[in-house]
Formats: C-alpha cells, sequence, structure tokens
C-alpha cells in the first residue's frame, strides 16, 4: 500500500488515485550547442527527484495540502527516503459530487500536487 510511504512534513497522506502517482529522477543540466556544433551541457544534479500524484481526500486533508503547497520548501519521504523541495499544484482542487452532505467534513476532494525537489 503505497500510501504507507508518502510523507509530506511527516504528515502521513493517504494513497493517491491508482495510477496517478509518478516518481522520476531527472537530470537537472543546461544543454547547448557550440560553435562548432557540438553538443555541451552543464549538469548541475543529475538525479533530481520529481513526483506527482492526485489525492481523493477529505477536506481537512485538502486544507493540509493547500497549505504545503504555499510552503517554499518542504520534505518528503517516498519509500523511507526524505527529498527536500517544494510542493504545487499540478490542477484544478474540485469537489465530488455531492459530497458535501458527508457527515464531519465539507465535503470530498480531488487534489493534483507536483513535488519538485532542490
Amino acid at each position: 500500500m503505497l500510501g504507507e510511504y508518502i510523507k509530506i512534513n511527516n504528515e502521513q497522506m493517504p494513497n493517491p488515485v491508482a495510477g496517478s502517482f509518478v516518481f522520476k529522477l531527472n537530470p537537472d543540466e543546461n544543454v547547448y550547442s557550440n560553435e562548432a556544433g557540438q553538443q555541451m551541457s552543464n549538469v548541475k544534479r543529475l538525479d533530481r527527484p520529481t513526483w506527482s500524484a492526485t489525492f481523493n481526500c477529505s477536506s481537512r486533508m485538502k486544507d493540509k495540502l493547500l497549505a504545503f503547497c504555499k510552503l517554499a520548501q518542504c520534505t518528503t519521504h517516498v519509500n523511507g527516503i526524505e527529498y527536500a523541495g517544494r510542493l504545487r499544484l499540478s490542477g484544478d482542487v474540485s469537489l465530488y459530487e455531492w459530497s458535501e452532505y458527508t457527515k464531519n467534513t465539507d465535503g470530498l476532494w480531488v487534489v493534483p500536487v507536483v513535488f519538485e525537489g532542490f
């Protein structure tokens, strides 16, 4: 169960929507061509962590995720490895139809986020 392994600022996250979690280690580099036509690169970092997920969550968890997206920096744990970076919204936050009548919550929400490591 993936949700056991995703934490944002030590806050346990619910399972992402099936098929929405994507984790990558991308190189952070500038690639350009010189006057001789050769391709040159300036490597800053080879394994920059990036992940995206969509969460189905209650209004309380939605508010926590939105607060994390407003922070300049946060930490995430994926499979026990800690990454520092920034969490951002990657789409529209939407309310499930008729879910505003769910007890003890202000509705059930779909929250898409993306994390980019430093």
